[in-house]
């Protein structure tokens, strides 16, 4: 097996760090909290960390008291700090507008062809979970398969000639909402005069739609897409970040009774992300990358209603002005 770099996820759930000159002493809080502890001062710092007088650990606080901390970090070792604020996914949608009564001939099917399905680690590990569903249904993702592939196509319903644009979208959303498999998959709307949109209920869920005359091919639709995009910060990218690198312990690979770990990111929460990528010694140093590569922190710090100044501070030094207002990428 090749080897890997260090990949560690912490996560905020407040907006204040670690403070003070006792290693760890706020361990046991209500919720998780991040700070940078500077090895040379002996306290967590409340300046910029790349200013530290000495090698920092990041370390975050669990509500056990079991706190965890990055291995010691050289600040001349920093290649590259990164903050994403926090995006709001965007669900994959197309509008489909009907264009004219369904001219004499052969009949038309609607169908839609789903290109890719959610591929997040919280889709694989618990498909059931309802916040998946990001139309607030509860659905779950009905379909298992290779979609990589190619396209899994399903026919909707098929709309005989001589229906009107007002009847032709009526179709096609009683068919989808009278469908478990295609309900659970997408919401749908009709306005009433022939336009009838479709939107994906999972993060990752991309998909086209068609129209066609049953012999000649001929399209009825005029289909206008809108991006999907998962976004940054949400409850689910955290989640997944957290379990997807839990799982490179090891303790999947076990027999008998598999090692359950803790997860820390919290539904009622968004999430700005800082990522740490580090340089280490190869092979003496802390990490298992190979020479060369770089050992990465992603930290996912909560949205406050009054910004995380401190924090900002901490992560960004000079840059903390930007801190929530745009993006920030800095690199030494």
């Amino acid at each position: 097996m090749a080897p890997s770099n260090l990949n560690q996820v912490f996560v905020s759930n407040t907006g204040a760090p670690l403070t003070g000159s006792t290693f760890l002493a706020n361990a046991a809080l209500a919720s998780t909290t991040i700070g940078v502890w500077d090895t040379a001062t002996s306290a967590y710092i409340a300046t910029s960390m790349i200013a530290a007088a000495g090698p920092i650990q990041i370390v975050q606080t669990t509500a056990a008291g079991n706190s965890f901390a990055s291995p010691l970090i050289d600040v001349k070792d920093i290649k590259r700090i990164a903050y994403t604020q926090y995006q709001a996914p965007v669900r994959h949608s197309i509008a489909a507008t009907f264009s004219a009564t369904v001219p004499t001939g052969a009949s038309y099917l609607f169908k839609v062809a789903i290109r890719t399905y959610p591929t997040l680690y919280q889709a694989f590990t618990t498909p059931a979970d309802p916040a998946l569903d990001l139309s607030g249904g509860g659905k779950t993702f009905p379909l298992l398969g290779n979609f990589s592939a190619g396209r899994t196509v399903i026919p909707v319903v098929e709309i005989p000639t001589g229906t009107t644009v007002a009847n032709a979208g009526i179709a096609v959303t009683n068919a989808i909402q009278g469908n478990k498999i295609l309900n659970d998959i997408f919401t749908v709307s009709d306005n009433g005069s022939g336009v009838v949109t479709l939107v994906a209920r999972h993060m990752g869920v991309i998909f086209d739609v068609a129209c066609n005359n049953t012999a000649t091919y001929a399209s009825a639709i005029t289909a206008t897409a809108g991006a999907g995009d998962a976004g940054v910060g949400h409850y689910l990218l955290a989640l997944s970040d957290e379990k997807s690198q839990r799982a490179r312990y090891g303790n999947f690979n076990r027999m008998y009774f598999p090692m359950p770990f803790d997860t820390f990111a919290s539904a009622a929460n968004t999430y700005e992300v800082t990522e740490i990528s580090y340089a280490h010694n190869h092979p003496a140093d802390t990490g298992i990358a190979r020479a060369g590569e770089l050992n990465n922190i992603k930290i996912y710090s909560k949205v406050t209603a009054a910004g995380s100044t401190t924090l900002d501070t901490i992560f960004l030094g000079g840059s903390a002005a930007n801190w929530g207002a745009t993006n920030t990428d800095l690199r030494f």
